[in-house]
């Protein structure tokens, strides 16, 4: 397995714990319903905490760069 093949796996496989987390209902056979406004209230949630990390990140990386 290339370097390469390696770090789409583990992101691939980041993104599916992500949603399970988030998601619990994703995947799964069941009928029970699901309701949009709460789905979307948490995709909203998991947008601003992955920006909130990208930003934290870009800011250590220019903190260690001066």
């Amino acid at each position: 397995m290339s370097s390469k093949d390696h770090r789409h796996e583990t992101f691939v496989e980041w993104v599916l714990a992500l949603l399970d987390e988030r998601f619990s209902w994703l995947g799964k056979d069941i009928d029970d319903p699901v309701s949009g406004a709460d789905t979307v209230d948490s995709l909203v949630d998991l947008h601003r905490d992955l920006t909130e990390q990208r930003n934290a990140i870009h800011r250590n990386e220019q903190h260690t760069d001066q």
